[in-house]
């Protein structure tokens, strides 16, 4: 079994598309996006129409529940852009992607056919689709979890029947394996490689998320003699297209974190 994690493609078209490419050249079982899929300044409508047709498994981000439920003053700019871009069957097709949070979808029970009974899904953590789960924000940067933390966010909902554990939400590439075996894996972003964020943590007030590359990320994870095991893949493509769209947005933190993988100072 192998399946491609892609998460956080924040409707960057460019960046979806040469993942795509590079996916149909690996020979992959099932794909599976983790959520964040359209919000941003770029091309949401579009990315939605490519994605349509496509076999791929979807899981809801925080960014679907804020462009879903929220009053539309309420949205943040790259939520609200986003909105006002969609059609009505946009967004009931937004609306049908997975719960993260959904107890069935941390068990493996939601599609056991198509990814085996031991492959849990979430967006952020399994409590919550804003919370990292393998990262813990200190000052203006983010450090890798510890063991407890990540443990403590787990908060007992991943039963031990489950091998693999798929997240996103931190835009951060990056795979555990845990004393239990279980192996988190978080694709990183595929369309989106550094931002800033100002959600208050406990040793955090603001934050920034720099892979220092403008490359799309995913992941891909292959289970060999009953053990997962994680590539994570770094994909070039022509970056420089997404910024000026940023550009034209007159959005210049993310036409900066498009053509650099760093966030301005």
């Amino acid at each position: 079994m192998r399946i491609a994690f892609v998460s956080d493609i924040h409707g960057n078209l460019a960046a979806l598309n040469a993942v795509i490419d590079d996916i149909a050249r690996r020979g992959v079982d099932e794909v599976v996006n983790l959520g964040d899929t359209l919000s941003g300044p770029l091309l949401p409508l579009e990315t939605a129409r490519r994605l349509h047709p496509l076999p791929w498994l979807h899981v809801a981000g925080n960014h679907e529940r804020q462009v879903l439920r929220l009053p539309l003053a309420r949205q943040n700019p790259s939520d609200a852009y986003t909105s006002g871009q969609l059609a009505v069957a946009d967004k009931a097709w937004l609306a049908s992607h997975a719960d993260p949070c959904d107890p069935h979808l941390h068990r493996g029970e939601v599609w056991p056919e198509r990814l085996g009974p031991d492959v849990a899904l979430c967006h952020g953590s399994p409590r919550s689709d804003i919370e990292y789960l393998l990262e813990t924000p200190v000052g203006e940067a983010a450090r890798l979890a510890t063991p407890d933390e990540i443990e403590a966010r787990l908060d007992g909902r991943i039963p031990p029947h489950i091998t693999l554990l798929a997240c996103g939400h931190s835009h951060v590439p990056r795979s555990v394996r845990l004393g239990s075996g279980l192996l988190i894996v978080n694709p990183g972003s595929v369309g989106l490689p550094a931002y800033d964020d100002d959600h208050p943590y406990p040793q955090s007030t603001y934050h920034r998320i720099e892979t220092g590359s403008p490359d799309a990320r995913y992941a891909i994870a292959e289970k060999r003699d009953g053990r997962w095991r994680c590539e994570q893949v770094s994909v070039p493509y022509d970056h420089e297209s997404a910024a000026q769209q940023a550009d034209r947005r007159q959005r210049p933190d993310w036409a900066h974190a498009l053509r650099t993988g760093w966030m301005p100072r």
